[in-house]
């Protein structure tokens, strides 16, 4: 299941790299809200995540393997966004080092 996540996301960057280059001034936009999509995604499975473990640890739920598994596919998500995040922070760095 988080393969096929993680698929998802690196063929939508994919895409998104090809559309950029093929017409710039069309693409406008569009990283802006693929990752605004990918930070609301990271936010519902943590809040998907928080209630599976009150809910387990309020004895609602007995099922401990589909409360770990909602923890560590939040855990993931937000993984991923931090790395993203982190790549994109050091890009921008790096640009504003380039001398004109």
């Amino acid at each position: 299941m988080m393969s096929m996540q993680i698929n998802a996301y690196a063929n939508a960057i994919g895409n998104t790299i090809r559309q950029e280059s093929k017409s710039v001034p069309a693409a406008e936009g569009q990283f802006g809200a693929l990752i605004q999509q990918y930070v609301e995604q990271t936010n519902t499975q943590e809040k998907v995540a928080g209630k599976a473990s009150v809910e387990l640890a309020t004895g609602k739920s007995h099922n401990v393997s589909e409360t770990i598994l909602a923890l560590q596919k939040a855990n993931l998500s937000f993984q991923l966004m931090l790395s993203v995040r982190n790549k994109l922070v050091d890009a921008y760095r790096e640009v504003m080092r380039m001398q004109v």
